[in-house]
């Protein structure tokens, strides 16, 4: 049933000519409500499971409220966060039926737990759409990393520096032309994405998602991503996602993770299956952190990722994450990190005004026209 109305669906609003779809209140106090053309949109992506953030951050800045009587506004509205999430244009357009992911089987999970088919759908659309800005948004480079070695890889990083750290594993990224960027923005409303690997045509992406403040727990997850594109478990359009697990890498009886664990390490350490065991006794978080600190250097291994290794040998992750404390001299949110530099080498002028201010939403900095 529809009604001219005086007076705004969400305030007031002057103009007694906006027409708002009268549909039963939400609030379980009864009575009814008006919903505007475009708060249907937005409860038909939430009914999908896409999260409010991500809506929020793919709603475009030249909407409001006065555009909502606009067909032509209410048709650009949909064909601009279809772009952004990764839906089918189309099905914003039927008022009937339900909006569909573009991309829904080109990503393999790994540690699934109970996550359905609607998730794992917006996770795969939201990285693939996400990945091609980011590579529209940054230069090409004749560099690859595609059928790299491990060790050629730490060759190359400890060239000039003293051992890998996450900021050389972003920096050799970008210098070969491939995105890096933290999620401040997840899709779903379950976050268990601990990072993801995509191709766009012929180019990679790799977006983080697990929260840390230490960084030697995201440089395993990057290289883990990195191990993933060199060792061709990506093919042309696909993506990998890691989802969060507690099992130790040992206990998985994936192959490709098996091979991208040891990649990883090997990496970071110089061995594909580090062995980092007490002496002696049995070691406190302060005693781990000072033995990592004075002996990494030595081994050309970070001493935050050395204490992780020392989890890894022993399954003692508790002493292994609590000595982080004592190794870096106060916590910080990683993604900050990361993001800045991908501020930096992202070239936003070269995707649309309205692609850019997702962008810098989804990577958490305040959005600009």
């Amino acid at each position: 049933m529809l009604e001219q109305v005086r007076g705004s669906c969400d305030g007031d609003f002057e103009d007694n000519q906006r027409i708002c779809r009268i549909m039963p209140a939400q609030s379980g106090r009864g009575g009814r409500v008006f919903v505007t053309e475009a708060g249907r949109l937005r409860n038909r992506l939430k009914a999908i499971g896409l999260s409010d953030p991500a809506i929020q951050a793919a709603w475009p800045e030249w909407w409001s409220d006065a555009a909502d009587p606009s067909p032509s506004a209410r048709l650009e509205l949909r064909f601009s966060i279809a772009r952004k999430l990764g839906l089918d244009p189309h099905s914003l357009l039927d008022e009937e039926g339900a909006p569909r992911f573009v991309w829904r089987d080109e990503a393999r999970f790994k540690h699934l737990s109970g996550e359905s088919d609607a998730e794992r759908a917006a996770i795969t659309s939201f990285g693939r759409a996400l990945g091609s800005l980011l590579v529209a948004a940054t230069p090409p480079s004749t560099g690859t990393i595609m059928q790299a070695s491990a060790s050629g890889l730490r060759k190359t990083v400890l060239g000039s520096q003293q051992y890998v750290r996450l900021l050389d594993l972003l920096s050799l990224s970008w210098s070969i032309g491939l995105p890096v960027v933290y999620l401040r923005v997840f899709p779903a409303v379950r976050k268990r994405m601990a990072a993801m690997a995509v191709s766009v045509a012929d180019r990679n992406v790799i977006l983080l998602a697990k929260d840390s403040m230490y960084p030697p727990h995201i440089a395993f997850y990057l290289a883990h991503e990195l191990a993933h594109i060199a060792l061709g478990h990506i093919t042309k359009d696909t993506a990998i996602v890691d989802l969060e697990s507690e099992l130790p890498a040992s206990a998985s009886s994936d192959p490709e993770e098996i091979a991208a664990d040891r990649f990883a390490l090997e990496l970071l350490t110089g061995r594909s299956d580090p062995q980092v065991l007490p002496k002696s006794g049995i070691y406190n978080a302060p005693g781990l952190a000072n033995a990592a600190l004075n002996s990494g250097p030595a081994l050309g291994i970070e001493p935050g990722t050395l204490a992780l290794c020392f989890g890894y040998s022993t399954q003692n992750w508790a002493v292994a994450n609590s000595a982080m404390k004592f190794i870096y001299s106060a916590p910080k949110p990683v993604w900050e990190e990361v993001n800045r530099l991908a501020a930096r080498e992202l070239a936003l002028d070269h995707i649309p005004t309205d692609a850019r201010s997702y962008v810098t939403a989804v990577l958490g900095a305040p959005a600009t026209a």
